[in-house]
């Protein structure tokens, strides 16, 4: 009764229902994902049947090798199939190593700061080896800027 005189009936908690329409929500939402989700709605591709050639192309790695030469802390050292090599076990590595296939080129990776020497060795060395094919590339050493002073440092 004392609910009423202060007109709080419209505070009291009510009964909680359960409709229909979230259940039907979850099975609209299933059904999408399902569909999205077969091979009905979506293709996986379209197959296409390609004549077939008798000539066959070496892949990239077996015409291709590079040789990286870089200068760390004043010492050159040159990579070569997973290896960190010297001049003098250069030479001996490519002369144990035997022949090299006829079309393989050589990419030689050089650091800014090897020096002329060091590269002409290189050369001759792996020119005596076989490689008929070589190419090289050069790359500068990064620079580092100094943000207060403004100065830059190789």
């Amino acid at each position: 009764m004392r609910l009423l005189t202060l007109d709080l009936k419209n505070e009291v908690p009510r009964a909680a229902r359960l409709t229909f329409w979230p259940f039907f929500d979850i099975c609209v939402i299933g059904l999408f994902a399902s569909l999205y989700g077969s091979n009905f709605v979506i293709a996986p591709g379209i197959s296409i049947d390609l004549p077939e050639g008798d000539f066959g192309q070496p892949t990239v790695a077996q015409r291709l090798q590079v040789m990286s030469v870089d200068e760390v802390n004043g010492e050159e050292q040159i990579y070569f199939e997973d290896r960190l090599l010297k001049i003098e076990t250069l030479e001996k590595m490519l002369r144990l190593r035997g022949d090299v296939p006829e079309n393989v080129t050589l990419l030689l990776r050089v650091d800014g700061n090897v020096s002329a020497q060091t590269l002409t060795s290189i050369w001759e060395i792996v020119r005596s080896a076989g490689y008929r094919n070589t190419q090289w590339a050069t790359e500068s050493p990064p620079v580092e800027r100094d943000i207060l002073s403004g100065s830059t440092e190789p």
